[in-house]
């Protein structure tokens, strides 16, 4: 077979061209420290690394979802602590005020800081996580309660704006995993048979302005109810929050190993690398030579030297 001088002169351009494409292979994959840049590079890893990818952005998603729960309970649990002191504050001022030795004028006093406590609790009642109702279960738009004023400046009443059933809201954790990060007000206020937290406190507050000791002294048992539901209100909150950290816990041992797998699976060896770039480029070297002497005088003896 007779291999014409322009025969050998492509041969060897595509030998060299052949040589430069390993080393510029070798040398991006040591600039990005990644193996697999294309899934051309091993169709298998690629799969395997978009599959691990899609996993990564799940559990990156499931962290934000714990956060912002983690934040709205973190707010509740604050509420509650005001809302129980606020009870106590009002339990003591009940003891105060059902003393035989207080005169009808120091249970007028004690109504009118009744009467501010009934406000800082409706204020509370109200409050807001961003955007968000603490107490509004699944309508978290609309605020739990409407205040109104009597005509004397006292708190009239404090009328609900929430449905009959309010169902809390549920966030998605993981897998087939959701909890509940709200609470509904009838969670909080209302207790017992029918009793409201609300609805205590404007009893004892008109049972101190008619100086009656009696009804002042009625009012404590339901304040002593209305505590132990507010402790178990604030348990249950401490009880997700608890589990709502070991679910964060958990998902950022799974981002490390997931982590680790797409970097096992598509990062190089650095060592190994400079090694193969170091023998792409002598290959390089070595091609150059051999064209020179196949082809002299030629391009390719000139670009050698």
């Amino acid at each position: 077979m007779r291999i014409t001088h322009h025969s050998l002169v492509e041969q060897v351009i595509a030998n060299v061209e052949s040589r430069m494409r390993q080393i510029a292979e070798s040398q991006g994959r040591v600039s990005t420290g990644r193996r697999v840049r294309k899934p051309s590079d091993d169709p298998a890893a690629a799969g395997e690394i978009l599959s691990q990818q899609s996993r990564m952005n799940r559990i990156e998603q499931y962290k934000r979802n714990i956060t912002s729960g983690l934040s709205h309970l973190g707010m509740t649990e604050n509420a509650l602590a005001e809302i129980r002191d606020i009870t106590i504050r009002t339990r003591g001022l009940a003891v105060q005020g059902a003393n035989d030795v207080t005169s009808a004028q120091g249970r007028q006093a004690i109504a009118e800081q009744v009467d501010g406590l009934l406000r800082e609790l409706a204020s509370i009642a109200n409050r807001k996580s961003g955007n968000h109702y603490i107490f509004g279960g699944n309508e978290t738009r609309v605020s739990p309660y409407q205040p109104i004023d009597g005509e004397n400046g006292w708190l009239e009443q404090v009328v609900p704006r929430y449905q009959e059933q309010q169902s809390p809201v549920e966030l998605i954790y993981g897998e087939g995993e959701r909890a509940e990060v709200t609470l509904t007000a009838d969670d909080t206020f209302d207790f017992g048979d029918g009793e409201n937290l609300f609805a205590v406190l404007f009893d004892l507050r008109q049972a101190l302005a008619d100086d009656d000791g009696q009804a002042i002294g009625d009012v404590l048992p339901r304040l002593d109810e209305a505590l132990d539901n507010l402790n178990g209100v604030t348990a249950m909150v401490g009880a997700r929050i608890n589990t709502a950290n070991s679910m964060l816990d958990s998902l950022e041992n799974q981002a490390v190993s997931v982590t680790d797998r797409i970097s096992r699976l598509g990062d190089i060896d650095i060592a190994q690398a400079m090694t193969k770039l170091n023998e792409d480029m002598i290959s390089y070297e070595m091609a150059l030579r051999m064209s020179a002497k196949s082809i002299q005088p030629s391009l390719v003896n000139f670009v050698y030297l």
